[in-house]
């Protein structure tokens, strides 16, 4: 069977435009029930954060587009599939997630101008896009006991808050054909403002070999990030994501860990 990438993500977070690349890059065809849902939203005059509400009691809705997610397994061609549930109905994807920053979601999806889709102010833009990831949230979770911000459920998280879309598709072809040879791979890429960060002390003359190794394509040990309520926090591997960060690189490369996080944190925007 020919192998498929199913990407799932926040709102605004760019997976559309991503899946653009990749099918161009790849050679793939694209499957987005994104479109179906506007469309659907459309038909019954509703916007789609109200068609997502409706949704709540209205499950015959959802599985009417999961029937066809889940015949995608049978198919035999290459597949980018942008969807919140392929990753759990499509059988042997590639599951991606692509996260994003609550204000940067809000202002792709102002820009964006889709019918339904944001208000008329950033801050209006934010609460509804808020509203309507809590919404799929509890919609899926009570139809399928599944958790759609689980990030455990996927083999790569892309943190596309502060890179291009031409860097994250780069970054999942990459982690793809890694995958392909390695089916339990899991990674996270994250961006180093998107990042909080402990207070500690740097130490120079551990973070220095770390800089001279990353300038020669060598691996250094693993940084570890814990998610929270869709914020990143490091919890292992301090000296190396400081060394990835001084090294000005799109992404700093991650294992994930269900690790709770202690003591005082700062991002990396709020401290340039």
């Amino acid at each position: 069977m020919t192998e498929k990438i199913s990407l799932a993500g926040d709102l605004g977070s760019g997976k559309s435009t991503v899946s653009d690349i990749l099918i161009k890059r790849l050679g793939a065809e694209y499957y987005s029930t994104g479109a179906i849902v506007r469309s659907i939203a459309e038909k019954r005059g509703m916007t789609v954060t109200e068609l997502n509400k409706y949704m709540e009691t209205h499950p015959e809705i959802d599985h009417e587009i999961d029937d066809g997610i889940a015949a995608l397994s049978e198919v035999d061609r290459f597949l980018i599939i942008d969807s919140r549930m392929a990753w759990h109905f499509t059988k042997g994807t590639f599951k991606v997630y692509l996260s994003c920053d609550i204000e940067t979601s809000a202002l792709r999806i102002m820009n964006a101008n889709r019918r339904g889709e944001h208000s008329a102010t950033l801050e209006e833009t934010i609460a509804t896009t808020r509203t309507r990831r809590e919404s799929e949230k509890k919609r899926y979770l009570e139809q399928y006991g599944v958790d759609i911000k689980d990030l455990s459920n996927y083999s790569l998280i892309v943190d596309t808050s502060n890179a291009t879309p031409d860097e994250v598709a780069e970054c999942i072809i990459t982690a793809f054909e890694e995958w392909k040879s390695n089916k339990s791979y899991s990674r996270v890429f994250i961006t180093p403002v998107r990042l909080n960060f402990p207070e500690i002390e740097l130490d120079g003359d551990v973070i220095s070999p770390l800089l001279e190794k990353i300038a020669c394509g060598e691996s250094i040990p693993d940084v570890e990030v814990s998610e929270r309520d869709g914020e990143f926090y490091l919890v292992g591997g301090f000296d190396s994501a400081m060394a990835y960060t001084m090294s000005f690189t799109t992404f700093i490369p991650a294992v994930l860990v269900d690790k709770e996080p202690s003591g005082d944190y700062v991002q990396m925007k709020d401290s340039i």
